[in-house]
């Protein structure tokens, strides 16, 4: 059974343990860092191609970083847990940010959330990545029952209706929140509470699939 760094059973609510082929107890040395949970996902060449962290004190998004076959970052998000949170896109001839609010703390400091290379993920914790021969592969292809992280600040009361920060029950949307998908239908999926209570709908580009 998984153990967090301080030697606890990581809780279900944050893990399915029938989804974990593999893991390894990191610590960077700064206590801060150690309420943070990984899930690093490989490519049939056992290359790390997505990494994704979240708050282990509620199980929403930390951050999100997709590699391409080299290692480069290419997209990442990070939500930084008080309404402050980003968006980075790369290509070859650079970063593009987007903040949020526009003017925020975190301005300079995406790297606190984000590794710009799946280098320096095993030079930080001194470490080889792989995974096991024998894992599992995942499909990211929303399904109805599927688990998920909202990647807005806002939903829509139908497709392509009118945008909204509070869900059909009051509840307050928040980027990087836990949602549960419950209907597909034409690019857009409805998505309900962790607690099944109906939010809302959001383009499927706008969630990030759990597995």
């Amino acid at each position: 059974m998984p153990l967090d760094s301080l030697g606890e059973v990581i809780n279900n609510e944050y893990m399915e343990f029938n989804q974990v082929h593999s893991y390894k107890i990191l610590d960077d040395g700064q206590i801060k860092n150690a309420n943070v949970l990984f899930t690093m996902y490989f490519d049939r060449d056992n290359k790390i191609r997505k990494v994704f962290k979240r708050w282990a004190d509620g199980g929403a998004l930390h951050s999100i970083a997709y590699y391409n076959s080299n290692g480069r970052l290419i997209y990442g998000a990070y939500n930084k847990g008080d309404e402050t949170h980003g968006k980075l896109y790369a290509d070859a001839s650079g970063f593009h940010i987007e903040h949020f609010p526009d003017e925020n703390e975190c301005k300079n400091c995406f790297e606190a959330y984000l590794f710009l290379s799946t280098k320096c993920i095993e030079a930080q914790y001194n470490i080889i990545l792989q995974s096991l021969p024998n894992a599992k592969r995942t499909n990211f292809t929303p399904q109805v029952g599927d688990s998920a992280i909202l990647c807005s600040s806002y939903i829509y009361s139908l497709p392509n209706g009118e945008k909204t920060i509070k869900g059909e029950d009051g509840i307050a949307v928040k980027f990087g929140m836990p949602v549960v998908i419950s209907k597909l239908t034409n690019g857009w999926c409805r998505i309900n509470s962790i607690f099944n209570a109906p939010i809302g709908y959001i383009p499927i580009q706008d969630i990030e699939i759990i597995k």
